[in-house]
């Protein structure tokens, strides 16, 4: 008897390190608007699920908008494809390790920039891939679909566009946490839209 108990719980430990940060895969067209994603409107925005997509609407500047799934992962694949409409002076993208932490955000822009930012708790966004957003040619441009693809592996932080490799770093501070996607506008943006669709999240 004392064996089997003993086993039990080995069994039971296993289990619970297995499950902890390590959600199955996921994959959501957003058809249906029950899928956990939720909606918002307020005066500054609105986001939903609208015509079998995602919507964001920013119509303040300098504001960013985000949505997270309830479910943790440590090591992942975070994909999207997402499109803007409107102002160019924007900023779109996946988000990983979402927690009260803070999070990691792969983001491009309307214009054909990019940056892999960290937001720790409630300071501001951080780019880790230097002092401002730099520009890809791979990132189409005005309005364009942009297939966006964040990978959280280990402490390496991995950033594809469109299936091109274009930043590749390194951070310790975040480890595991929900998934999601962002948008947000700069300090003299105007209104911008972004379209989001065909969300998965699994292994890397």
């Amino acid at each position: 008897m004392k064996l089997r108990r003993g086993l039990l719980l080995c069994l039971g430990l296993l289990l619970l390190a297995g499950c902890a940060g390590s959600s199955s895969p996921f994959t959501d067209d957003f058809s249906d608007p029950a899928s956990g994603w939720g909606a918002a409107s307020t005066e500054s925005y609105v986001r939903g699920y609208d015509s079998g997509r995602y919507l964001i609407r920013i119509d303040v500047p300098h504001w960013f908008v985000w949505t997270t799934l309830d479910r943790d992962y440590k090591d992942v694949a975070v994909e999207v494809l997402a499109n803007s409409e409107g102002s160019n002076d924007n900023h779109y993208g996946v988000i990983c390790r979402y927690s009260s932490k803070g999070f990691y955000y792969f983001a491009v822009s309307a214009d054909g920039y990019y940056a892999v930012f960290r937001r720790l708790e409630d300071q501001p966004l951080e780019p880790l891939t230097g002092p401002a957003m730099l520009r890809s040619p791979v990132i189409h441009r005005d309005g364009s679909i942009n297939r966006l693809l964040g990978v959280c592996q280990g402490t390496t932080l991995t950033f594809y566009v469109n299936g091109e490799l274009i930043a590749r770093l390194e951070d310790t501070e975040l480890t595991d946490g929900a998934v999601g996607f962002a948008a947000g506008t700069v300090e003299y943006g105007q209104t911008t839209l972004v379209w989001f669709d065909d969300f998965k999240a699994s292994k890397p």
